[in-house]
């Protein structure tokens, strides 16, 4: 890979991840302004953790693989053509018409969904259903419009997108608290009032461009690719979501847990604008041929797991500082957990980097089997562990869980195409950082460390171990990034 490449990749790389960095972090830093004790409390947080339960249900439904399914089928069209504005089109209507069904469902079994909590509050869920289905849809037209502008290399209008997200979405829902004085019902109407507007700028854009069209044709191959995906969605779905249900009925520690994994949860966005820009530029590449590529394919995959693995390191104290610093309730505690919380992001990034030859490949059935069986073990971990260790028993069972996704697709990426990782900078440092951070979280609970020791220990040897590993690499880079012209 030229050295032009990489700066073009690198740059795109920063903005992307920068514009979906927005939402989150601001996300993050305006709970203080919510959080304290004349404001929400942990058990007002493990209310807000239920309703993004719930809308993330709607989303992984309504989007139904269609973020990766534009991406992909974006490479089988002219850009300039009719069939591909009808593809378009017709992607973002299904959308559409998926959310109307959820959301006239929702509302015929408000009765029976509200009985499943064990919190009064809760019950009654015609009083934040709909503003969950509105949510929910908003984010997957969102989302789908992220991906197409991602590919179509429109930055501007990628940047637009998430920004504007960010300042609708995190305005609506300060107003809808105060609105509401602190009650969680505001929160999740703001979101879904800024969703919504987001979502129909976006829709107006596109329909403008495109028309409004269902290609029957087209969105039969696409949904025929697309549902493994969906069903893969709801996999993790689960496997991101049951540790709160079943932890609903001790809503204090769900409401520490939800937050420590709302700040992890910012970062994974983050991580996912980097595996957004580096997805195009690996699929370029794989179109020119898999085999005689690899070279090039390692080395894009090594910078997203180098810059993945950087920027999760370089988080770990920030977040636990702020948490400490600017929270007032029990909420506070969750600065404890950061360090193991962000170890999954290692995991997740191991499986998108496995699983670019199966995208690529059209072979995504294999999403289903490998998730089936990793969603049964990790219902089963949180059933046993939860009522015993609380938070560390979801943890416990998240990473079991991302550790079975990511071997399983390394398993069938080899099968269908042997790609020569570097297993040194693949495999085995990844999974050794993530035992010497559970190691040290055992020393710290047993000898009554202060969280900052366990946490500076974890990054500083990370780092560390980190430098020394892609040195080469980084020295290239630098030498090519700043060499006189």
């Amino acid at each position: 890979m030229k050295a032009e490449n990489i700066k073009e990749h690198l740059k795109l790389s920063f903005i992307y991840t920068a514009a979906a960095a927005f939402t989150p972090l601001l996300q993050v830093l305006i709970q203080p302004v919510y959080e304290g004790n004349n404001r929400l409390n942990a058990i007002d947080f493990s209310h807000l953790a239920i309703t993004e339960l719930v809308t993330s249900l709607v989303f992984a439904l309504a989007l139904y693989g269609m973020g990766n399914a534009i991406a992909r089928f974006y490479y089988d069209h002219n850009p300039q053509s009719a069939t591909y504005r009808k593809m378009v089109s017709s992607v973002f209507t299904s959308i559409l018409f998926r959310g109307l069904i959820i959301g006239l469902l929702a509302w015929v079994f408000r009765g029976a969904i509200g009985s499943l909590f064990k919190q009064a509050v809760l019950q009654d869920f015609s009083t934040y259903g709909t503003a969950c289905v509105v949510a929910g849809v908003g984010r997957a037209i969102n989302i789908t419009a992220a991906a197409l502008f991602r590919n179509e290399k429109k930055v501007l209008s990628f940047v637009l997108v998430s920004m504007g997200l960010g300042f609708f979405r995190v305005g609506f829902q300060l107003i809808g608290l105060f609105f509401f004085n602190m009650s969680f019902i505001g929160y999740v109407y703001g979101s879904a009032l800024g969703a919504a507007l987001v979502s129909l700028i976006i829709l107006i854009v596109i329909f403008r461009k495109t028309g409004i069209h269902y290609d029957r044709a087209q969105m039969r191959e696409i949904n025929r690719f697309a549902r493994p995906l969906m069903q893969y969605s709801i996999i993790v779905w689960v496997l991101s979501f049951a540790d709160r249900f079943i932890m609903e009925g001790f809503p204090t520690q769900l409401g520490i847990y939800n937050t420590a994994v709302t700040f992890a949860a910012g970062i994974t966005l983050v991580l996912q604008g980097l595996q957004g820009a580096n997805q195009p530029e690996v699929f370029r590449v794989m179109k020119e041929g898999i085999s005689e590529n690899q070279a090039a394919i390692r080395q894009y995959c090594n910078i997203l797991l180098m810059q993945s693995m950087f920027i999760i390191f370089i988080a770990i104290l920030p977040m636990m500082l702020y948490l400490d610093l600017f929270y007032e309730t029990a909420v506070k505690q969750a600065a404890g957990l950061i360090p193991l919380i962000m170890m999954r992001g290692i995991l997740r990034t191991q499986f998108i980097v496995f699983s670019y030859p199966a995208y690529f490949l059209k072979k995504t059935r294999i999403f289903l089997y490998l998730n089936v069986m990793a969603v049964i073990i990790n219902l089963a971990l949180n059933y046993l562990l939860i009522p015993t260790y609380f938070f560390y028993g979801a943890i416990a069972a998240g990473l079991v869980a991302d550790l079975l996704m990511a071997a399983g697709i390394y398993v069938y990426q080899k099968k269908i195409v042997d790609i020569h990782w570097n297993r040194l900078k693949t495999m085995i440092y990844p999974l050794a950082t993530i035992i010497f951070t559970i190691i040290i979280e055992i020393f710290r609970i047993q000898l009554g460390w202060s969280y900052f020791i366990s946490g500076a220990i974890v990054v500083t040897a990370a780092m560390g171990a980190m430098i020394g590993l892609y040195k080469n690499e980084l020295l290239t880079f630098i030498r090519r990034r700043w060499k006189p012209f």
